[in-house]
């Protein structure tokens, strides 16, 4: 150690931190320039790939005896379905702020 002090600024030191009011701006401003109703108008893109392909050939390689525990954990809910095979890909053609 040379016993200079860190130069960069601490984001967690209360100077640095941005109020409730400027936080709720930025938001507002990003809302603005990307309309909630644009998310809304979602549609699967032309050359989408089919969930049960995606999840047939994720299998490929895994240890047999297990997918049926991985089939389990994925029809819990349509997000853990999801999460784990096309929400990736459903996201990549949505509006972004």
């Amino acid at each position: 150690m040379t016993g200079k002090k860190n130069s960069e600024p601490n984001p967690l030191k209360e100077e640095f931190r941005s109020s409730y009011k400027e936080r709720y701006a930025a938001g507002k401003a990003l809302r603005d320039k990307c309309l909630r109703k644009a998310h809304a108008e979602w549609q699967p893109t032309r050359n989408r790939r089919d969930p049960i392909e995606m999840v047939l050939a994720s299998e490929r390689g895994r240890m047999p005896e297990l997918l049926p525990l991985r089939h389990g954990r994925m029809v819990q809910s349509a997000f853990t379905f999801y999460r784990a095979l096309s929400y990736p890909h459903r996201r990549s053609n949505t509006a972004t702020t």
